[in-house]
């Protein structure tokens, strides 16, 4: 399990709308296809000083927003549910093994993603994928995660193989009697392995391994 820092500059424009505002964070919890060219985001946004008001009304006329679906407020954040345009980039790290826990914008008017993957090879071809599609991507930093949040072995390899054949995607493309037929094992064995896999994952995102590089 690796962490990881990485500066990209994207044709989508509304990561960096949101963070322009001064003291303005925004971490992508998740994202996922829904069809018609739209991914679903689960976003989380600290306002700094900005009126969160104005954070909205930012994203509400942003032209890769297609639909702010709902807004939550708590403890000074929002937390925001998107339907937003596909573009290269976006559709690139969705399908990638990388997850993206966290997306500021930097001084050149670019964004730095702050990652977690389970391999440094999979960052890495995340880099090269952008760069395939002409996609400005550089890596800026990269470290073994805390040894708290990193998965063992057999919980990495059974994710790995969860995520490729598509059992985190919606809807499924392979459910869990199936997931667990695969690897021969039985569904309570693999539901607690998943259980406890994603809980390092989780753990990685809100304890703010990724953010504290910066």
């Amino acid at each position: 399990m690796i962490e990881a820092v990485l500066r990209v500059h994207l044709p989508c424009t509304w990561v960096a709308a949101v963070t322009e505002a001064p003291g303005a964070s925004l971490s992508i919890v998740e994202q996922k296809p829904i069809g018609d060219g739209l991914l679903q985001s689960l976003v989380e946004v600290d306002p700094g000083e900005a009126d969160p008001e104005a954070i909205l009304e930012v994203l509400r006329a942003n032209p890769f927003v297609a639909e702010v679906e709902a807004a939550t407020r708590g403890a000074g954040r929002l937390l925001l549910t998107l339907k937003v345009r596909e573009c290269d980039a976006c559709n690139i790290l969705v399908h990638s093994k990388c997850f993206l826990t966290d997306a500021t914008a930097t001084e050149s008017e670019g964004l730095e993603w702050h990652l977690v993957a389970p391999k440094g090879e999979d960052v890495e071809a995340l880099v090269r994928s952008l760069g395939a599609r002409g996609l400005d991507a550089e890596l800026a930093a990269v470290r073994p995660a805390k040894a708290e949040a990193m998965l063992t072995d057999r919980q990495e390899s059974v994710i790995s193989l969860a995520y490729d054949l598509g059992y985190f995607e919606f809807p499924k493309r392979i459910k869990l009697t199936q997931l667990a037929g695969r690897l021969g094992v039985s569904k309570s064995t693999l539901s607690e392995i998943l259980r406890a896999g994603e809980a390092k994952i989780l753990h990685a995102y809100f304890h703010g391994l990724v953010r504290g590089t910066r």
